[in-house]
């Protein structure tokens, strides 16, 4: 069996090299000159002739024929080349052994490759396309966490991006809800004080309900004003390039602002700086925003003749400003709470519908906005407060 393979693997290296065909070797019937091709051409044309044949068992045989002397003589040899063959055989069995290891270690690879990473791009694949469809809030996209090549990476990517949109999608979604629940209070006053209003004849009442419908379209006009800033910041802060923001003076401004303005109360506003490098990156604008934030809300909680205290403090990697008030302050349980957009506890006394209760809200997103935190305690000298501190990267030098 091993001649047989020997002789179709040379069938299959003629056709696959396109080696012309060799005509098949016979013996003549009787072993004489003129039945000798070769020799009759080597006389006629007084030259050497040399023909070669294949035996039965494919191997090369070879005759040679040539003139000597006079008078037409010929001296013919052949030669049967087994040894050629038999190197030529062993040189093409190597040749389809190495063909063949790697034809299989090419099919190997390629199902490795269809496994490590055809396979896990094509679940990608059909995750992305489950979130694009909106079909499955739920959709997981895998993290696969054992790998650590540029498939990993781009699993991980996908799936934190995914459940950013779906984070804020839902952000979306809530607000949209708390925004239709919040207009939908003073719309629903202003609506009751409009049809009573036609069927009230007394003067005085119809005074009061218009004071009603004025202060409701004064909510509404605040609401929708705070909603449009709170669902631009994001995208506004995206767009905006930071710059040194000096905290200290940022602050004298605004207070002397609000003195001017006469909405800090009748009680001092004071400003004291601790430590060195007091300054931050960021957008004046937003920052100082935050602030009067901050200060709207210490003054809305304080006594009217109670002071408020503004402390910055700085010398490493961050710069913190707490405004402190002397208010009945924040429970602990309370203290994310107040972050929340709409979320609204107001003094008492204080007139239904005079704060939206975003500003806290919009504060926090700045903070965020610009790398940093915002967060409530209690005043930390023991009297009676809230503390809020809002810690922001310290300016660094390029």
């Amino acid at each position: 069996w091993l001649q047989d393979a020997a002789r179709w693997l040379d069938r299959g290296m003629d056709l696959l090299l396109g080696t012309a065909p060799i005509p098949a070797y016979t013996n003549p019937e009787e072993d004489i000159a003129d039945h000798w091709p070769e020799v009759a051409e080597a006389v006629a044309n007084d030259a050497t002739v040399i023909v070669q044949r294949r035996a039965p068992d494919r191997t090369p045989v070879i005759n040679a024929a040539t003139p000597i002397g006079e008078k037409g003589a010929v001296l013919m040899i052949t030669r049967n080349a087994r040894d050629i063959t038999r190197n030529v055989r062993d040189a093409r069995g190597t040749l389809a052994i190495i063909v063949g290891a790697a034809l299989a270690i090419s099919v190997l690879l390629s199902l490795f490759l269809a496994r490590t990473i055809a396979q896990p791009l094509r679940t990608l694949v059909r995750a992305a396309v489950r979130v694009r469809s909106g079909r499955d809030r739920q959709v997981e996209v895998p993290r696969l966490p054992d790998r650590r090549d540029e498939i990993g990476l781009l699993a991980r990517a996908i799936s934190d991006m995914t459940a950013a949109l779906r984070q804020r999608i839902d952000a979306v979604e809530t607000f949209a809800a708390d925004v239709s629940h919040e207009l939908k209070n003073p719309l629903t006053s202003l609506r009751s004080a409009l049809e009573t209003l036609p069927r009230i004849e007394d003067p005085q009442l119809r005074a009061q309900l218009l004071a009603i419908a004025r202060q409701d379209v004064q909510r509404i006009d605040r609401l929708v004003t705070e909603i449009a800033e709170a669902s631009r910041i994001d995208a506004e802060l995206s767009r905006t390039d930071f710059e040194l923001v000096d905290v200290p003076r940022l602050l004298r401004a605004l207070v002397s602002e609000r003195n001017d303005r006469g909405v800090n109360g009748s009680g001092d506003v004071t400003i004291r700086c601790e430590g060195a490098n007091l300054s931050v990156a960021g957008d004046a604008s937003r920052l100082e925003r935050v602030f009067h934030n901050l200060l709207d809300n210490a003054v809305s909680f304080s006594p009217a003749d109670a002071p408020i205290e503004i402390v910055v403090t700085g010398g490493g990697e961050t710069v913190t400003v707490a405004v402190s008030d002397h208010g009945p302050g924040i429970p602990a349980a309370a203290r994310e709470r107040v972050f929340e957009r709409f979320h609204s506890v107001r003094p008492a006394g204080e007139e239904f519908g005079q704060h939206s209760g975003l500003g806290l809200a919009i504060a926090r997103t700045i903070a965020e906005a610009h790398f940093g935190t915002l967060a409530a305690s209690s005043r930390r000298d023991g009297q009676s407060g809230a503390r809020l501190a809002v810690t922001l990267p310290a300016w660094k030098e390029e």
